[in-house]
């Protein structure tokens, strides 16, 4: 019987939007500055991506900074501060050709030195990013994190325009770590070459970027308000609108302002989907995540060691009820990390909601009901917030002392770096275009801080599968390989797989040019090519 509080929560979720003009009358000034208000679902703590970063944070910089490659809406790798890239027959030395004529936001020259600095800062085991274990497989990796070498000798500048790196050995899925959408971004050595690898992390470069290769330069930062953007000058292409507003509130007040014209550019809640197609002069759709929202499991506190306890956590949750009651259907169930359907076997466990299964498994691991689990996020996103309720609810019932507990960006990278978490519930990610994109949340070597394994999950065997996977260029022989650590991965349960949503993006019909992406912390993945209609 799908749970009765699930249909309470989606009934309360409905907001009465007024169907007035959303957006305000074009200027009859043609020469006159445009600008828009776009939300943003969380408040950036920084602007560094050497960081573990929230989905606001990603979308923010992502407007600030650029990469060499990214991924568009579907999930297909395009050119940007690379024009075109080269991989050799063993998959083992990537080439790069970088546009020519690039310039920092600041007016200095951008070329290839910036990008071998920038390389190096992730994989220094000084700095310590969070991005670090993605390079893992540079050749000189291992000398450089322990200390017999000062550099990556796998990363070089060809030329001012010209990067090439070179793999110990074959990985066929390599451009999936480093052009995975808002990632590895360029960073300028004429402002950070000279800062020492032990400060570089606090910097304070990062709380107010002075230069960038994105499409717009951070004007003012007002907390808890909002933050201002200019139109980067010196960016490689026109840049479409002259001033962004992005406005930090809550995804109700931002579907409410939508209405009213004083937001552009929302990501929309699917259970505030009806009532925004109601508004006049909205545009919405929608697009495939290409990551999924689960939650990671402290796999090093306690009981939550046990992969009986965490598949009594996934079996006790009405995964299908949250998809229904609050995600209106805009979403499906899976059952593991790894997203490319050729890489995932027949027969996976689909931990089905099954209270009595789910209380079989916390007996078998001797749970102790009277053990208090927290479930932290970063609230304000009104479906995560509501299923952070169902959820409380649902392991509750099956004898899990289970509370919710919100934080905000700054608070949840403190419980990582202590590593005191329970549950932690976040999403985004992309998946889908190659299974060598979920290794990295997976792998040994990637338990944070030296990655983005954020549940502190290992298991040799199926790192073994996933390297095996990545060492072929035969489609065959990597599925094969990659189903092995699927199987693996969906036994183990080292995170609480949620759903796979759908991004839903409403745009006034005044912004022109907006291209909706599945991942959420992609969305503003073209907006040098938003314009404002009638201006």
């Amino acid at each position: 019987m799908r749970n009765q509080s699930i249909m309470l929560l989606a009934a309360a979720t409905a907001v009465l939007l007024a169907g007035c003009s959303a957006g305000s009358p074009p200027d009859s000034d043609s020469n006159a500055p445009t600008s828009a208000s776009v939300y943003l679902y969380q408040e950036p703590t920084s602007f560094n991506p050497l960081k573990p970063f929230a989905g606001g944070e990603q979308l923010a910089m992502s407007l600030l900074y650029d990469n060499l490659v990214t991924t568009d809406p579907d999930s297909e790798y395009i050119p940007r501060l690379a024009e075109s890239w080269e991989v050799d027959d063993d998959a083992t030395t990537y080439t790069f050709h970088l546009r020519e004529g690039l310039k920092w936001s600041d007016g200095e020259p951008f070329d290839a030195e910036d990008v071998v600095f920038t390389y190096n800062l992730y994989a220094d085991p000084t700095v310590a990013s969070a991005q670090s274990s993605r390079l893992s497989q540079v050749v000189g990796y291992s000398e450089y994190q322990d200390g017999t070498a000062d550099e990556l000798a796998g990363i070089t500048a060809v030329d001012d325009t010209t990067v090439q790196i070179e793999l110990e050995a074959s990985n066929a899925g390599f451009l999936s770590l480093i052009g995975y959408g808002p990632v590895f971004f360029i960073l300028p050595e004429h402002i950070l070459g000279d800062v020492p690898a032990d400060r570089i992390m606090e910097d304070d470069f990062f709380s107010a970027p002075t230069a960038g290769m994105g499409p717009y330069t951070l004007e003012e930062y007002r907390t808890d308000q909002e933050l201002v953007l200019a139109a980067n000058e010196n960016y490689r292409s026109g840049v479409g609108i002259d001033r962004l507003y992005l406005k930090l509130v809550t995804s109700d007040v931002a579907t409410s302002q939508l209405s009213t014209g004083e937001i552009d550019i929302v990501q929309v809640s699917p259970s505030d989907r009806a009532a925004v197609e109601g508004i006049a002069d909205v545009s919405v759709a929608s697009a495939p995540s290409p990551g999924f929202t689960r939650m990671a499991v402290n796999t090093q506190k306690g009981l939550l060691g046990d992969a009986r306890v965490r598949q009594a956590i996934v079996t006790a949750i009405d995964r299908e009820g949250i998809i229904d009651g609050i995600l209106g259907g805009a979403g499906t169930a899976l059952n593991s990390t790894f997203l490319s359907e050729w890489a995932l076997p027949d027969g996976l466990d689909d931990y089905a909601y099954d209270p009595d299964r789910a209380m079989a498994l916390l007996a078998d691991a001797g749970w102790d009901s009277t053990t208090p689990v927290k479930i932290t996020w970063i609230n304000g996103q009104r479906d995560r917030d509501l299923a952070v309720d169902v959820i409380v609810e649902n392991l509750k019932a099956v004898g899990i002392a289970a509370s919710a507990n919100p934080v905000d960006a700054a608070g949840q990278s403190a419980l990582l770096d202590s590593q005191s978490f329970d549950l932690l519930l976040f999403g985004g990610g992309v998946y889908s275009m190659d299974p060598a994109s979920s290794a990295p949340v997976l792998s040994c070597d990637a338990r944070f801080p030296a990655g983005s394994n954020l549940s502190f999950f290992c298991d040799e065997q199926l790192d073994a599968h996933a390297a095996a996977g990545a060492a072929t260029s035969d489609r065959n022989a990597r599925a094969l390989a990659y189903q092995d650590a699927a199987r693996i991965d969906n036994a183990e349960v080292p995170y609480i797989w949620l759903n796979r949503p759908d991004t839903i993006w409403a745009v006034s019909d005044r912004v022109s040019g907006f291209v909706p992406n599945g991942d959420a912390t992609n969305g503003f993945w073209n907006a040098a090519d938003w314009t404002i209609s009638g201006e």
